[in-house]
């Protein structure tokens, strides 16, 4: 995405690429430290949120939070 200016939008995204093979790996240990017994729709929930936060320079925060 770009802005008028024509520079990319990054909404303070860490510029290291991360891959989505990481963001699984990463969304498995979490569910699994968070989780008594985490389901494959547990882990593709935080991935997905994984995903929106680094998107938005969030990091992990609140990845495991289920409402």
């Amino acid at each position: 995405m770009e802005n008028k200016s024509g520079t990319p939008q990054t909404n303070g995204m860490n510029m290291k690429l991360i891959t989505h093979y990481d963001i699984i790996n990463r969304a498995t240990e979490l569910a699994y430290e968070t989780f008594d017994a985490p389901t494959d729709d547990h882990i593709e929930w935080v991935a997905q949120r994984l995903e929106w936060n680094y998107f938005h320079g969030l990091g992990e925060s609140g990845a495991t939070t289920l409402h």
